[in-house]
């Protein structure tokens, strides 16, 4: 050996194990960091490419232009890309569906949210771009690159050709009104209120110092504020703020694990070595070279463990990447998407590695630099008295028996390991709460809760008069068979019908409203004097669910239940009573609106008052409170929504005859809703559906089981990256919790053959090492909580910024976090102790130098 520093390379080889799990650790952990930092900048490339998606690619936008601002804004040396767009006339379909032909430049149709399901985008005047359920009615029934005859922008009759497929916008199925694009001519550009402009400005360029400039060329100016936002773009960067803040912290968590990690294995390494070190120092040894015997020790474990972990976290990604690819799913809800390198990621992750490795062996190198040579030789290393003091709480591990007194005095003579081991727990349980937190917080904004995703396809019934000025019979168009047919064909989840939805009012005491709402959001209510009480009137949805709409409701109860029998006795319903308003600062929050129980009974206005007479109602029970709405959007802005039975739903009908007379509007099926399974073949069930509108005058299918299928796909993939990280951080928690309890144990060879000498059995000292593990675990859940706990209500603040929704106690994931730890401490005491019951006995006594 030509150096002291030679003694650390035999060390770890020594304690293989412990070396190996120390830098599965550093792995871990340093692939974590590398993974977050990645997948944190992908995700907001993502936020950034979804809005583009949906709301355009364009920085800022200019309604009613001038032709001058037009010239203006060409030569302007700041613009990329100018986008010129402007409205055109419909054109009628049938009876009551219009196409409306929009024109652009090139810039605009690139730049506006248009998405291509197939085909291209226009090139010439002649050229057009439609809706896919429009082809079936356009006349002559057009194909792509068929031609088709519709109302140009000017006005006049024009032949197009069909050189694109769009894809099926819900919205305008609905309303029968849909949109198509064709290539505008640069020779007749008109500016009027019909037209609009769209820039993009060019890289580099300070976005949001250049707004107010843009803005005083003309008073139309909009600008695209969510995606600006995004960019770091816009006045207010309270997004990319509380995104920076939300990062740096998961990361510092994790950095903090990894120190916790390398720390703890030093440290108990570094006591149990003490008379080791003292030896050293007698033969000459300085404090600076015990310094560097246990820094050479950290220069090992992180070179190889540093490098690993970057390389596994770069292609973990990737492979899961892969392998979502591999099962054609539309990643992320992007057409293309690739890994992005990004080298400041890197050499971040990999100065962070290091740091925390050389931090964690810092103070226990001190530690062994500063042990005197007398004291160190005079000590027996890992046996420590225990101090005497006067007053002292009685441990809970003294029930246990002589084990557990045992157990009890082990941890009071020797708090430093105590201290230590239970700091590890405290840091894996902190760390898994506060990862769950984020995650099922992230889940909640980023994808859809509820069954409104599954649902592909509406079948409706066109409503309209017959000669008699009344509506047919709407059974004769969707009758049960044809509900029952539908629900029997392979890949179909779920067959619900469509009715009319009432909007009425509910009359709410004042103490029954949620004083947040007037606190929080400028809401405002009208009154209405109902016998001696004032009561306030609040916009309410009444909704009518069959059976099987309800069977899909229970699943959302608060409280009470969804039973469609108890629901129709006694005109029970269904509330949903939390919403999602936008607050005075702008933000949008979710909170209750009312503080309704199962068993209230709410007022529901058919007819408003008038004059000196009182509003007309009629009291519901409430039977069930829902967490969220089963269908449609999650969450109303601010308006109560109660769902009923066709009984009280027909009965509410009545009342308000009206506002919704009997001649246009029943309590009848006016249309279905087909829901499918994943990864179901929409094509046959496609076709049936089109079948029957062509069967049943009247009807029409509205499509759109390709956003559907996007959607879930982006859901699915969301949980995968979601849960992903959180396995990872549940075994970079339980690394951490094994590596310090079996260091710790193992460590303890000697104490424990000297206890076996004495007499006492195999099966006591399992006990007592049992004894203490759950003592570390009980205290280490207390306080992984408490601070896991502050965390996440740090966190919370955080996404606050970006989304209103009240602050929930992580219990669940104290519960997993908890028992996990246990569960894990009690097993990382198995392997050593069989170990060490298979060992010699005297080998176990001899003194070790």
């Amino acid at each position: 050996m030509r150096s002291y520093g030679a003694m650390a390379n035999r060390y770890l080889k020594q304690q293989r194990k412990r070396t190996i799990l120390t830098i599965v650790g550093i792995v871990l952990s340093v692939a974590l960091i590398s993974a977050l930092g990645t997948m944190g900048q992908t995700l907001k490339d993502n936020m950034i490419s979804n809005t583009k998606y949906t709301d355009g690619a364009f920085h800022l936008g200019y309604s009613s232009p001038t032709p001058e601002l037009y010239q203006t804004l060409q030569k302007h040396i700041l613009i990329d890309q100018l986008g010129y767009y402007r409205s055109g006339q419909n054109t009628l379909l049938g009876e009551s569906v219009t196409v409306k032909v929009e024109e652009g430049d090139s810039n605009a149709l690139q730049l506006l949210p248009i998405h291509l399901n197939e085909g291209r985008l226009p090139e010439a005047l002649n050229e057009l771009a439609v809706e896919k359920w429009i082809l079936d009615l356009l006349p002559g029934n057009p194909g792509l690159n068929s031609t088709a005859r519709l109302t140009a922008p000017d006005g006049t009759q024009q032949d197009y050709v069909i050189v694109g497929v769009l894809n099926n916008e819900k919205s305008s199925q609905v309303n029968g009104n849909s949109r198509a694009f064709t290539l505008a001519d640069p020779d007749s550009r008109k500016f009027d209120k019909d037209t609009m402009l769209f820039l993009t400005f060019k890289t580099g360029v300070d976005i949001s110092s250049q707004i107010p400039e843009f803005a005083k060329l003309n008073p139309n100016m909009f600008p695209n504020d969510t995606l600006l936002a995004l960019m770091g773009e816009s006045g207010d960067n309270g997004l990319n703020s509380a995104l920076a803040i939300i990062f740096g912290t998961l990361i510092g968590l994790v950095v903090l694990s990894t120190v916790a990690v390398i720390y703890n294995a030093f440290h108990i390494a570094v006591l149990e070595r003490i008379r080791q070190f003292g030896l050293l120092r007698t033969l000459g040894a300085s404090p600076a070279q015990i310094r560097s015997l246990v820094l050479r020790e950290a220069t090992v474990l992180s070179t190889i463990g540093v490098p690993i972990g970057l390389l596994i976290g770069w292609f973990g990604l990737s492979l899961a990447l892969w392998l979502m690819s591999q099962f054609d799913m539309q990643i992320l809800m992007m057409d293309t998407f690739k890994l992005t390198f990004h080298w400041w990621i890197f050499a971040g992750s990999l100065a962070i590695g290091y740091v925390a490795v050389y931090l964690a062996a810092w103070l226990p190198a001190r530690k062994a630099s500063s042990v005197s040579p007398v004291d160190a030789v005079k000590g027996a290393g890992s046996i420590v008295r225990e101090s005497y003091r006067r007053l002292r709480i009685p441990s809970l591990l003294n029930a246990a028996g002589v084990e557990g007194r045992m157990a009890s005095n082990n941890i009071r003579r020797n708090r430093t390991k105590f201290r230590i081991t239970t700091f590890s727990i405290v840091i894996s349980i902190m760390l898994f709460i506060v990862f769950h937190y984020f995650t099922q917080q992230t889940l909640s904004m980023t994808i859809t809760t509820n069954e409104n995703d599954r649902i592909a396809f509406q079948l409706n019934r066109n409503i309209f008069l017959d000669e008699q000025g009344t509506l047919p019979p709407a059974e004769a168009a969707i009758p049960d068979e044809m509900m029952q047919e539908i629900a029997a064909l392979p890949g179909v989840d779920g067959v619900y019908g469509v009715y009319f939805r009432l909007l009425l009012s509910a009359l709410v005491p004042e103490e029954k409203l949620n004083p947040d709402i007037r606190k929080k959001t400028d809401a405002s209510y009208e009154t209405a004097k109902v016998g001696e009480e004032e009561k306030n009137v609040v916009q309410t949805f009444v909704l009518q669910y069959d059976e099987a709409r309800l069977k899909q409701a229970a699943k959302y109860l608060q409280s009470g239940t969804a039973d469609p029998v108890k629901l129709a006795a006694g005109d029970q319903v269904l509330l949903l009573q939390t919403v999602k308003p936008y607050q005075t600062s702008g933000k949008k929050a979710i909170m209750d609106l009312t503080r309704y129980r199962v068993g209230d009974k709410i007022a529901i206005q058919t007819k408003p008052a008038s004059g000196s007479a009182e509003p007309e109602y009629r009291e519901v029970t409430i039977a069930g409170i829902l967490t969220e709405s089963p269908f449609d959007a999650p969450y109303q802005g601010n308006m109560l929504t109660i769902i009923g039975t066709k009984s009280t739903y027909a009965a509410l009908l009545a009342g308000a005859a009206d506002q919704y007379p009997p001649s246009d509007y029943t309590a009848e099926r006016r249309g279905l809703e087909v829901a499918l399974k994943d990864g179901a073949d929409e094509e046959p069930i496609r076709a049936k559906l089109q079948s029957l509108a062509r069967m049943n005058a009247g009807s029409s299918l509205i499509d759109y089981a390709e956003n559907q299928r996007q959607t879930r796909n982006f859901n699915v993939q969301m949980r995968i990256f979601v849960y992903g990280f959180l396995v990872v951080i549940g075994v970079i928690g339980s690394l951490n919790i094994v590596n310090t309890v079996q260091t710790n144990l193992l460590l303890r060879r000697r104490e424990i053959g000297l206890l076996q000498a004495v007499g006492m059995t195999m099966g006591q000292i399992r006990k007592m090492a049992s004894a203490e593990g759950l003592w570390f675990g009980v205290i280490g859940g207390f306080w992984g909580i408490l601070l896991g706990a502050g965390f996440c209500y740090f966190l919370y603040r955080q996404l606050e910024t970006v989304q209103g929704f009240p602050f929930e106690f992580p219990w669940a994931a104290s519960l997993i976090a908890c028992a996990a730890a246990l569960l894990v401490g009690l097993f990382s005491v198995q392997g050593p102790l069989r170990k060490m019951e298979k060992a010699n006995l005297l080998e176990e006594l001899r003194e070790e130098v």
